[in-house]
């Protein structure tokens, strides 16, 4: 797989808290899933070739924005059901955020719980489904990481 640039709105702490909750509910009961284990829990904002690298460091360096509240209010599911997720609304200040570094349409805000086989996916959406509660939290940095591996390579905390 080519390495590739992803720019990612990263939660505030209570919220880190609560997903990994979600997701450790889902992976206690023995999946183990595809999904990248070991950055914090985010929205990806845009996705990029690693020729854009220096222009997207540049605007992390120039973003001016206050953190952005991020309410939680579903759950859904991805290509072929292979992939779970919680998805916070996307308000007027969540799609500025994506847009300060994409113009990407058909963009879904979302923070992955699992990626897995479909029976195993359904499996975990079930888990999930009994203890999913709404609740709210807060865009408190945008980072710059490079995949794969997974490599930080900027951070701008959002005041």
């Amino acid at each position: 797989m080519d390495k590739f640039l992803c720019v990612l709105g990263i939660f505030d702490e209570a919220t880190q808290r609560a997903l990994g909750e979600y997701q450790r509910a889902i992976l206690a009961q023995g999946f183990t899933g595809r999904q990248t284990m070991g950055i914090p829990f985010h929205v990806t904002l845009g996705t990029f070739g690693l020729d854009r690298r220096q222009e997207l460091e540049e605007k992390l360096l120039a973003l001016k924005t206050k953190p952005v509240e991020a309410f939680f209010n579903h759950m859904g599911l991805f290509e072929g059901q292979q992939v779970l997720f919680l998805s916070p609304d996307v308000t007027p200040e969540l799609l500025a955020l994506k847009e300060a570094f994409s113009q990407e349409k058909g963009w879904t805000a979302h923070t992955t719980m699992l990626i897995d086989s479909r029976e195993n996916v359904l499996a975990g959406l079930e888990i999930l489904g009994k203890r999913f509660r709404r609740f709210s939290g807060r865009i408190e940095r945008a980072a710059l990481y490079e995949f794969f591996p997974s490599q930080k390579l900027g951070e701008k905390i959002l005041e």
